[in-house]
């Protein structure tokens, strides 16, 4: 397929939320920005991204002595595959990428099938549900990525311990939350459309109340270090965070954010 017909593929796949580099000329994001990047209101609802700078950030922080060569990769809720293929770049020699959505796995076998910068061998895309993981048979990865699917679950609990269980070393969880100090640990209820592209198919879905709640599961399920990579405030009280966690004490010793100090729950609860 030549650039121009490669061009016209990604446009007809439209709408992208990750710029992902096929060959040198043409990347999936730059067909319709030079940056590779747009606002979700210039972009049919869906923010475009360019995620290889911050990511090649994260991996060089969490494995500076060989980035993920020889390690396994798993991606819950991959969209459009862009973590994957730079995992696989990067070294990983086992790679699996699963979104509910179908419309983004599409997205991901088109790029897999004809990226030419890095090896795209070794990568699986499934249109799967992450409640039904469990089901598969996978084996644990070195590295599990939690972006963007946290607030979009209606039993997010349950769906970070099954990505935890998959983990053997580090999890990645970034999600959006809600700011309520004086319940930090708690989560609040929400709705959304279970048929725009970047939503749930849940239409429940709840948002944690501060990076402490996600602090506190990952410390449950396992995790001994916890890392805040990124912290930040939205209009309407709404937060983004990024945190990175490790299986050991000292593991992330050169990975990128603030240690979390110990998580102290409290109950608003009434004694009667």
């Amino acid at each position: 397929m030549d650039n121009q017909a490669l061009i016209e593929k990604i446009r007809e796949l439209a709408p992208w939320h990750h710029d992902i580099e096929l060959n040198d000329e043409v990347h999936t994001g730059k067909v319709f920005s030079p940056t590779g990047t747009l606002p979700k209101q210039d972009n049919d609802g869906v923010t475009l991204i360019s995620p290889r700078v911050q990511f090649t950030n994260l991996v060089k922080g969490c494995y500076p002595d060989s980035m993920l060569e020889g390690k396994s990769f798993l991606d819950c809720a991959c969209n459009g595959g862009a973590y994957c293929f730079l995992a696989r770049e990067f070294g990983a020699n086992q790679v699996v990428g699963f979104d509910v959505r179908e419309h983004w796995i599409k997205q991901a076998k088109f790029a897999q099938e004809h990226r030419k910068t890095a090896p795209v061998d070794n990568i699986r895309f499934d249109v799967m549900d992450l409640y039904d993981t469990p089901k598969q048979n996978l084996p644990k990865f070195d590295f599990t990525y939690f972006s963007g699917i946290f607030y979009h679950l209606p039993d997010p609990i349950t769906g970070l311990k099954i990505a935890a269980d998959l983990t053997k070393d580090v999890i990645f969880v970034s999600t959006a939350g809600v700011n309520v100090p004086e319940n930090p640990t708690g989560m609040s209820m929400s709705r959304e459309s279970t048929t725009r592209v970047m939503s749930g198919v849940y239409e429940m879905s709840w948002f944690p109340n501060g990076p402490e709640c996600i602090q506190a599961l990952l410390n449950w399920l396992g995790f001994k270090e916890v890392k805040l990579v990124r912290l930040v405030e939205n209009p309407n009280n709404r937060i983004r965070m990024s945190i990175v966690a490790a299986r050991e004490e000292g593991r992330l010793e050169h990975a990128p954010g603030e240690l979390m100090p110990e998580v102290k729950i409290t109950t608003n609860r009434k004694k009667s």
